[in-house]
């Protein structure tokens, strides 16, 4: 094997780290070249650590923009700080960024504490951004005066100077020998890690039919459900911030890992709100956000605080999961806070059936993200709805079995001649059929259902929204 075989396999990672409000989130950006992370001037709007990946001449570029810096010293921005510190520490080239208008007391602090890195010039490049001409260019000289081995001036949000940053990220690369932090997978979830809990991959083969490629899955709820709480467990780190105040995940915070030899992709999402209650302007992005992942993923992880019950939000979510043709999982999560969990962990599960009917196939799961439990039983139902999704039933299997369901359920009109003439699957992820009939006017509304309650039952898609099409012919 030749020497630059581990830098195929890992990525070489690159933390942005900044004060707040210093145009992290917009350099990210112009990196990976789509708005992954959100920008806006409010300070502080990324908290979590949001991950990227650029390619640069073969290299593969793992890009993480951090919480960014800050002096101010509440509970949650003193987290942000140190864990956005503990990334830049862990990563293979940090980018330091300030701003051409100034250095600021927080600069001054964060440059301190970057000195302090091993390898600190090599680890380190300067960024100066909003770098828009020749004029800005003449203020470069304060920042020259700093020490840092290496300088780059950008203007991230016009494109100016990133060509001569991936550069030096190359460079960087190319000085540390294809060589990669050793504490990068610990810190920042690097692909490779183990199953949960400790279990190692599936020995036997898979099912000939076995999707391929990671399955995605957006975890998604209400404000302070669990959600970071729970996608921390899964990945086995803190990727999210966790915290009491409602709001604290903004941007889309993802990790994979590996589950019973599958790859799986979770997405955490901002908690989506009623509208009278998204009075910033971040927030209705990050609203916007989560419902994006909806069609961004698989399957939804639909996360209800046991102790609350059903609220019209979570009908609204899953409404439009269903909508598009996603599996959906109803997890009851803090079942660990219940008193008389057995007892009356049954009754609540009986109410939320009656408050779904929508959600009649998705399977229900209690978890604790707190303690771990049911998460084990969470995955199988997520790696088993996937199956289902992607499940392929050959037309003349389809057809047989229309034939049978219409002989022990004939079409319940009198005295008139509507016939179903064929069928097929026209679609999975989502999965959809279509039918031909020889009279759409006529047909029975309410026979559908009793159609995709036989394919569900019948054809393998117990646990997933089927969509019948019926087409006149």
């Amino acid at each position: 094997m030749s020497s630059s075989a581990p830098s195929e396999q890992r990525a070489f990672s690159v933390a942005v780290l900044g004060r707040t409000n210093v145009g992290k989130s917009t350099l990210f950006n112009r990196l990976v070249g789509r708005q992954r992370s959100i920008t806006d001037p409010t300070p502080g709007v990324t908290r979590d650590v949001v991950e990227g990946e650029l390619h640069l001449r073969g290299l593969r570029v793992r890009l993480l923009d951090t919480g960014g810096y800050t002096l101010e010293r509440g509970d949650l921005e003193r987290e942000v700080s140190r864990r956005s510190l503990a990334i830049a520490a862990q990563s293979d080239l940090t980018l330091a960024l300030v701003e051409v208008a100034g250095l600021t007391r927080e600069d001054y602090a964060l440059i301190d504490r970057l000195r302090r890195l091993e390898g600190f010039r090599d680890k380190v490049v300067l960024v100066v951004n909003k770098v828009d001409g020749p004029k800005q260019e003449l203020a470069l000289g304060e920042f020259q005066a700093l020490g840092f081995a290496r300088l780059a001036a950008v203007s991230a949000a016009h494109g100016r100077g990133i060509a001569e940053l991936k550069e030096l990220i190359r460079q960087a690369w190319e000085r540390a020998g294809g060589a990669l932090a050793p504490a990068v997978a610990e810190a920042i979830g690097e692909a490779g890690q183990g199953e949960v809990g400790g279990q190692e991959p599936a020995a036997e083969a898979e099912p000939a039919r076995e999707p391929r490629g990671e399955l995605r899955l957006a975890i998604l709820g209400k404000p302070n459900t669990g959600k970071s709480t729970l996608l921390n467990l899964l990945l086995g780190e803190e990727r999210a911030l966790v915290s009491e105040v409602p709001g604290t995940t903004r941007d889309p915070v993802g990790g994979s890992l590996r589950y019973k030899g599958r790859s799986l992709h979770l997405l955490d999402t901002a908690g989506i709100r009623r509208k009278s209650h998204v009075s910033e302007a971040v927030e209705y992005y990050s609203v916007n956000r989560a419902i994006k992942s909806i069609a961004e993923a698989e399957v939804v992880l639909l996360l209800v605080d046991v102790r609350e019950g059903i609220s019209d939000q979570d009908k609204k979510i899953a409404s439009l999961a269903v909508r598009a043709g996603r599996g959906v999982i109803l997890v009851l999560n803090k079942c660990d806070l219940l008193p008389g969990r057995k007892g009356e962990l049954k009754g609540i599960e009986d109410k939320v059936r009656f408050a779904f009917p929508m959600l009649e196939f998705a399977p229900l799961v209690a978890v604790s993200a707190a303690t771990g439990y049911g998460t084990d039983r969470l995955l199988s139902e997520a790696l088993e709805v996937g199956r289902q999704l992607h499940r392929q039933v050959p037309t003349g299997k389809l057809n047989l079995a229309v034939k049978h369901w219409v002989a022990a359920y004939a079409l319940p009109v009198r005295g008139r001649n509507v016939k179903i003439r064929y069928a097929t699957q026209t679609g999975s992820n989502p999965v959809r059929f279509l039918f031909f009939v020889n009279s759409l006017r006529l047909f029975p509304a309410r026979y559908l259902q009793y159609l995709k309650n036989r394919i569900r039952t019948e054809l393998g898609f117990a646990k997933v929204p089927v969509d019948i099409e019926l087409r006149e012919s």
